[in-house]
């Protein structure tokens, strides 16, 4: 079958039609996916309604070295490499995450070894009335850097930033409710700030991607605390801006990929709990930023 590939307008978003992931793709065909995800950064593949957990766990190691998520409660039994993110309850218990996405972020920016790709498949999305919800928005970093005046450039170059799991976690607890707040010893469980360069450079293209997440970056290195706040404030209001995004509408069966250096993403949370939301989710280890 013939790859067929459609880009979406601005500088980042394709799909990709004319693959079967149940089946093993072809070395070319892997080859065509990898050269759209380095020019497009996010890439839908339609139709992987029969997708099975291992089905995906075979494809995300065409990438590379999947990471198992520190959240063991939300990983899938039979392959820990893929993580549960879903609004569904199972035995009264949640299946998976249920608030991953709400700030903007770089998935699991908070590691040494942040992730490179990530693989999303659609299983359940919530739907009423012919309208579908939860929408996945994108912002592109390598456009929001090329974007960023001289001056500002040359500002942040060397500047290396803070990310922290820790932070993330007592500050979406304190401000959606849905996770408990934990206290210094509890939160000792989830990895260290890992520090990363504020204006990262991609291994494979060599462009250069703004690396600081509303989400996870919380301090920069070396500098006073309202200072650090104000630059990383204006950084992350220039990331989200509505030129270097697209915004992802589901349907059943899709398969999203990304490449975590050249883009951001943020969850729509704009449906009720009753509407079912279940996807699985596979990361790829990535190289340590520079």
């Amino acid at each position: 079958m013939t790859l067929s590939i459609e880009n979406s307008d601005g500088p980042i978003g394709a799909s990709i039609s004319g693959i079967d992931l149940t089946a093993k793709i072809s070395e070319d065909d892997f080859t065509t996916v990898r050269e759209v995800i380095d020019a497009r950064a996010v890439v839908v593949i339609r139709g992987q309604t029969d997708l099975k957990s291992s089905n995906l766990v075979r494809f995300a190691r065409c990438f590379g070295t999947p990471q198992v998520n520190v959240r063991a409660e939300a990983n899938n039994d039979a392959n820990p490499e893929v993580f549960w993110v879903s609004n569904v309850h199972e035995n009264g218990k949640p299946l998976g995450s249920h608030d991953a996405g709400r700030y903007w972020h770089s998935d699991l920016c908070y590691l040494e070894k942040p992730s490179g790709v990530t693989l999303l498949h659609a299983l359940e999305v919530p739907t009423r009335d012919g309208m579908t919800f939860g929408a996945t928005q994108f912002a592109g970093a390598s456009a929001a850097y090329d974007a960023l005046p001289t001056d500002m450039q040359e500002r942040i170059e060397g500047l290396t930033a803070r990310n922290g799991y820790r932070f993330m976690w007592n500050r979406k607890a304190r401000e959606f409710g849905k996770r408990p707040v934990l206290n210094e010893t509890e939160l000792q469980k989830f990895p260290e700030d890992a520090i990363h360069p504020i204006a990262r450079t991609h291994p494979e293209t060599g462009r250069k991607c703004l690396y600081v997440c509303d989400g996870y970056t919380h301090a920069i290195e070396g500098m006073e605390k309202d200072e650090s706040d104000s630059l990383l404030a204006f950084l992350f209001d220039h990331i989200a801006k509505p030129d270097f995004r697209y915004s992802h509408e589901w349907q059943v069966g899709d398969l999203l990929i990304w490449d975590n250096c050249a883009v951001q993403h943020k969850a729509r949370f704009d449906y009720p709990p009753e509407l079912r939301r279940r996807m699985q989710r596979c990361t790829i280890e990535g190289t340590v930023p520079y």
